[in-house]
């Protein structure tokens, strides 16, 4: 499986958890499918290869911003879910944030970054 057939993947079970509740899980698999979705697009990007087997999405999207200018400034959606990737998988940090607006909010961060590696992280 390639990175985004994976990203689809844990966005489809981010999906379902969300569809019954288990909001911070959905969190952590939002998160996990927006590296995923930036990692299947790293071949594209003079560099990338050196962060295929690392977590630091921040430095990815300025990777393939920097050969595919996004159009919407993602930065922020990357920011967040860099910070929530690692407190999401933690049971104890913090439940009180994971409502459903909150893990609605992720799931469109997904779209969001769907979006652009399927239409602006195009090789010439």
């Amino acid at each position: 499986m390639d990175y985004y057939e994976n990203a689809m993947e844990q966005s489809k079970a981010a999906n379902i958890l969300f569809q019954n509740s288990e909001y911070r899980t959905c969190v952590s698999l939002s998160c996990l499918a927006i590296e995923l979705y930036l990692k299947s697009r790293l071949c594209l990007a003079d560099g990338g290869a050196k962060y295929e087997f690392s977590h630091d999405i921040i430095s990815m999207y300025n990777l393939l911003n920097n050969s595919f200018a996004s159009r919407k400034d993602l930065l922020r959606i990357v920011r967040i879910s860099r910070k929530y990737f690692t407190e999401s998988r933690y049971a104890s940090a913090g439940n009180e944030v994971y409502t459903k607006e909150f893990a609605q909010e992720f799931l469109s961060y997904v779209m969001d970054i769907k979006h652009y590696v399927d239409n602006e992280c195009i090789a010439d």
